[in-house]
Order: structure tokens, then C-alpha cells, then sequence
């Protein structure tokens, strides 16, 4: 059955679906005309549509409405999205509630839709891929780089901005699920031009905006494929901002990946959402430390004591264990001593457009 998007910022937007514009200001009706063609009368005034099979046109006239509307035209200017139908792992069919405890019409200001970070608009991010990746080398204990973690960055003409933030700003409007996907393309691109076969590739994902697994995922396969790329090279890491209480989704998710012989990491275990217990849960081929347990870890018996514990939990579902954050010699030689066989850290280098030689032992 059809049903209209939830301004929530847990759910992605998806890539299909119906786009409707509606507004009785004069000016705001002006600015509709130009950019998203004639409208027609309706019980809610003047509607404008736009049907989209993938979200690239979306995205252009959400971007060129952000750009020229006036904010008191956007003010006088409603939303609604509305899917065709409800696809596997999606959600929930019933239509949102208003506030009345009554079935919302769908409806809502355009505003929600304009996400940014400064002055940077998220939509014009996306389009125009205004970023880029920096691969930052994951090693075994005695040095050599056996891996790279994606990462990413803003392009060298671009304003600057922190990944967090830009995903941030996106998942209040929805749009984490198509800057998700692009960044994800970025690394693999990037992974073509510069890793050969046989190097892991460590790519960050937000499950969130994966609302549907199967169909989701689809082009990033399809992108590794077309690049002549070796899926077992890769691993696709949940990032640790992402809360992890919906076990039968990540499952989910893992389980798609997994078909197509990709490895499956949890970031930052042991800081906030990525428990210990969640890790047992899920059971991820890789096991990311987070650096709150890796800085000092030489001197501090806490420290050692969570990191022995995530080696033993590990190691009981053949979990590969790899701390990141390592940043001098002493934390190195101990990790190295307690037996964890993988290392990340500016230690060994620095997030950089192009793989550098491994700089061990220089912070």
C-alpha cells in the first residue's frame, strides 16, 4: 500500500517515489513553476509533482529550491513523499501519526528537507560529490600494511567540514542514506585506482540508511564489480555513531554482504553503541578497538584488562581483532605482546589520498 515518508531522522529517504509540492505564496508558487514545471489545483492549492525512479533528479530539485527560495517563500511551501510500496525490511506500512494520535496526510515544511552544514547545502554535496576518500593504513604488529581504511575528506578546493557533522546534518532530512552510498562509491573508486588485489579495503557504512538490504546495496556491489574488484578484499565497517539495538537489521545486512563474500567489522568497540555484548551478538569478522582503550594501554591495567577480554570474546566466533589509535611505541609493543594482530594508528601513518609507506615507529 502507499504510504508517505516519516520526518524522522532515523529513516533514510529512498530512491523512488513520489515528490509533492504545494503552496498558496505567490512568490513560492513563481519559483515552483521555474524549477519543478506547471502545477495543477488541488484540495491542498497548487501541487507540484515529481516522480523519481532513482534519487538523482530528487536531489537536483531539492538543491535548486534550497539554493533560491527565500525563507519566507519556504516558510509558505509543503512536502510529501509517498512510496508506491512497502519493500522488504523498510518499515513499517501504517501511515506516520499526527499529532492528534490521527493518520498524518503526509504533509510537511519544505524546510525539512533543506539540510546543511554552514554553508555548505548536503543536497549540492551529494550531487556534485564534494568530497573525496584518504586511505589511512591498517598493519600487522612487526609493520608491513596489510589493509586500508577509507575515510572521508573534503575535496582540496572545498570548504573543510568533519565527516561527523556532514552525516549529522543529513540524517535530520533523511539524505544519510544517499550520502552514505556515495561516500561508499568514493572508496571504491578510489580502491581501483590505487590498491592492488589481495589488500584489504576497510569502507565505514551507516546501517541506518540501509532500509532495504538486498535493493540498498545493490549498486555497491555492482560498482565493486564494475571495477574489476575482488569483494573478498573488502570489509564494510558499522560505524560507531549508529545505535545497534536492531539485531534482525544488521543481520540482515550482514547477511547480504556476507553472500557476496564480503567481511563485516564493528568500529570502535568499547565506546558507546558498540558493546562488547553487541559485538557477541553480531559477530563481526573484524573487531575494531576504539582508541579510549588503545591510548596508554602500556600502563593502564583497565585498559589492558578490556582489551584482553575483547581478544577472548573474539576469539571464540574466529573474530580478527584490531586496534586503532595507535600513536607511540610503547602502546605498539604491548599490543604487539598481548597478541593482537592487527594495528592502526598515526604510528604507522596518517590518512592520506594515496598509500604511503608505513612510517612505524614515527608519530
Amino acid at each position: 500500500m502507499p504510504r508517505y515518508h516519516v520526518c524522522d531522522r532515523q529513516l533514510p529517504l529512498r530512491d523512488a517515489g513520489l515528490l509533492e509540492l504545494a503552496s498558496d505564496d505567490l512568490g513560492a508558487c513563481e519559483l515552483l513553476e521555474e524549477l519543478a514545471g506547471e502545477g495543477s489545483e488541488s484540495e491542498n492549492g497548487r501541487v507540484w509533482t515529481l516522480r523519481f525512479e532513482e534519487y538523482g533528479p530528487f536531489l537536483r530539485l531539492v538543491n535548486h529550491l534550497q539554493r533560491w527560495i527565500k525563507d519566507d517563500q519556504a516558510a509558505a511551501v509543503r512536502c510529501r513523499i509517498t512510496y508506491a510500496d512497502e519493500e522488504e525490511g523498510a518499515g513499517e506500512a501504517d501511515p506516520p501519526p499526527s499529532s492528534a494520535g490521527e493518520p498524518s496526510d503526509g504533509w510537511v515544511p519544505i524546510a525539512f528537507l533543506f539540510a546543511g552544514v554552514g554553508n555548505d547545502r548536503i543536497a549540492d554535496v551529494i550531487l556534485n560529490r564534494r568530497f573525496t576518500s584518504f586511505m589511512q593504513p591498517i598493519v600487522r604488529p612487526g609493520g608491513q600494511a596489510v589493509g586500508y581504511e577509507f575515510l572521508l575528506r573534503p575535496l582540496p578546493e572545498q570548504p573543510p567540514f568533519r565527516p561527523a557533522d556532514l552525516f549529522a546534518a543529513a540524517r535530520e532530512s533523511g539524505l544519510h542514506s544517499y550520502l552514505d552510498r556515495e561516500a561508499r562509491d568514493s572508496a571504491i573508486r578510489l580502491a581501483a585506482s590505487h590498491l592492488p588485489q589481495g589488500v584489504k579495503k576497510f569502507v565505514n557504512f551507516l546501517p541506518s540508511s540501509i532500509y532495504s538490504p538486498s535493493s540498498c546495496l545493490e549498486r555497491t556491489f555492482r560498482t565493486i564489480r564494475e571495477r574489476g574488484l575482488d569483494p573478498q578484499d573488502f570489509v564494510f565497517e558499522v560505524v560507531e555513531t549508529e545505535r545497534l539495538d536492531d539485531a534482525r537489521h544488521l543481520s540482515d545486512i550482514f547477511d547480504v554482504y556476507r553472500a557476496q563474500g564480503i567481511r563485516l567489522a564493528m568500529d570502535d568497540v568499547g565506546e558507546k553503541f558498540a558493546t562488547l555484548d553487541v559485538m557477541d551478538r553480531l559477530q563481526p569478522d573484524y573487531v575494531k578497538i576504539d582508541r579510549r582503550w588503545v591510548n596508554g594501554c602500556h600502563a593502564d591495567p583497565d585498559k589492558q584488562r578490556h582489551i584482553e577480554e575483547a581478544l577472548d570474546r573474539a576469539s571464540r566466533f574466529h573474530g580478527v581483532v584490531l586496534a586503532e589509535g595507535v600513536e607511540n611505541e610503547r602502546d605498539w609493543r604491548y599490543l604487539a605482546e598481548a597478541g593482537v594482530p592487527l594495528l592502526q594508528g598515526y604510528l604507522f601513518g596518517r590518512p592520506s589520498p594515496v598509500p604511503l609507506p608505513v612510517r612505524v615507529g614515527a608519530v
